[in-house]
């Protein structure tokens, strides 16, 4: 279903302008946040959503024809309540995630979708062709070049999605990289071993086998981690305290926090703060 939806946008439809967003300002509540670059293509309707630009933060309304991209560590805020189709493109470190929804409007909850993702990494050009776009989202570029280095993702991405895999991953590795992007998706929600087992249709101990065997360690270690380098970057860039910052990564009780943070950097998050102190912003 992907597939053909990919197919016929780029058959019949040109990337006319793309949105880019950035992280320089911190995110509202419920905003959607990663730690790496994703790209939503609306196919019907219209995507409203809050992003951030240039240290400020702005409504946009892109519809068929437009793009949005998000690079690592910067968010954006959809708005559900209108009637949309958009494809979603999340470049993990290990993987392409591609999500399908169709979303008959009337709620903020996110709707359900239609996902596939390409195992293993990528090839050479789509590699290339992610470090441009992250090249213009930092410069906010407009014109042609943005435009083409889109399209050219998309087709990219859709060879990806139609050629078969070489050397396909085992089921394990499979499992356990499709969670670690979940993980990544959805580390600022209150997630466990055991709504992350229910989602993927497993017994929570298996989970905890997938991490110690292909991932060398828990699976609360491995949530921490990717909530603590998201800390990380908040706590260089953004001049949130450090309760605001807890919250966001989804920790309730501040001390804790800090203790997690200090057992995974071996420094406090203050410490932290002043020997890596950026441009700071709320």
């Amino acid at each position: 279903m992907i597939v053909q939806q990919l197919e016929e946008y780029l058959r019949k439809t040109r990337v006319r302008h793309v949105h880019f967003g950035d992280g320089t300002t911190a995110p509202p509540p419920l905003a959607y946040v990663t730690n790496f670059p994703r790209l939503s293509l609306p196919l019907a309707g219209c995507h409203t959503m809050e992003i951030a630009k240039s240290g400020r933060t702005e409504i946009i309304r892109p519809v068929r024809g437009h793009a949005v991209f998000v690079p690592d560590h910067a968010w954006n805020k959809p708005d559900w309540t209108g009637r949309v189709d958009v494809l979603t493109f999340l470049f993990g470190v290990k993987q392409i995630g591609i999500s399908l929804v169709r979303h008959k409007g009337g709620s903020q909850v996110p709707p359900t979708a239609v996902k596939a993702s390409v195992h293993g990494g990528y090839d050479v050009p789509t590699h290339s062709i992610l470090s441009t776009l992250m090249v213009l989202a930092a410069d906010h570029a407009k014109g042609p070049l943005a435009r083409l280095s889109t399209e050219s993702m998309l087709h990219a991405c859709l060879r990806l999605l139609k050629s078969p895999q070489k050397q396909r991953p085992r089921k394990a590795i499979r499992t356990y990289e499709s969670i670690c992007l979940y993980v990544q998706e959805n580390f600022h929600s209150p997630i466990a071993r055991e709504s992350v087992a229910d989602h993927f249709g497993l017994a929570p101990n298996h989970v905890s086998r997938l991490f110690r065997k292909e991932g060398f360690m828990r699976f609360n270690d491995y949530l921490n981690l990717v909530r603590v380098n998201r800390a990380k970057f908040m706590l260089q860039n953004y001049s949130l305290t450090l309760k605001e910052i807890a919250a966001s990564c989804c920790y309730s009780d501040a001390a804790y926090f800090c203790r997690v943070f200090k057992k995974v950097c071996k420094v406090t998050p203050t410490e932290y703060r002043a020997n890596n102190k950026t441009q700071v912003s709320r």
